[in-house]
């Protein structure tokens, strides 16, 4: 269960990788209450320049923080919390079928005005099965110091 001194600049991580299944895709879009016929038509999507029915980019960050929280990273014993995300940037689309895996790299850390919490900066890159990066982002997390926890 890692604190905040359990990270260092460099580090990364790398999620177990995840099949976006069509259920998967209904369900998605039917709670985020996307009505385009791109996302929910795939005889409409079809006639789409893009020829597939695609997942929505927004649909795509909340499965990154899903994959980020399959990586372990996150486990710890108080909230860690998402504070910040900078520079999102969609490179490809992502489809029905797409296996997808997260790499993660921890760029920067330092203290804040509350001596509970540090702020940890890391670089997300959701990637396909085919090395397509699909899309980037900047996070920012609090996490407890340990030296908080009378571990």
């Amino acid at each position: 269960m890692p604190y905040y001194e359990d990270f260092e600049i460099g580090q990364k991580f790398i999620s177990p990788g995840r099949t976006v299944t069509d259920g998967m895709a209904t369900v998605l879009i039917d709670v985020g209450g996307f009505v385009a016929a791109l996302f929910n038509d795939e005889v409409a999507a079809n006639k789409t320049p893009l020829g597939w029915r695609a997942i929505p980019g927004r649909l795509v960050f909340a499965l990154m923080g899903g994959l980020a929280e399959r990586m372990g990273a996150f486990d710890t014993p108080g909230p860690g919390m998402l504070v910040g995300a900078d520079k999102l940037a969609w490179k490809a689309p992502l489809r029905v079928g797409d296996t997808i895996h997260l790499e993660f790299e921890v760029t920067g850390m330092r203290e804040t005005r509350n001596p509970r919490w540090g702020l940890m900066k890391n670089k997300e890159t959701l990637i396909n099965q085919n090395g397509e990066v699909i899309c980037t982002v900047e996070i920012s997390h609090l996490f407890e110091y340990k030296k908080n926890n009378d571990v």
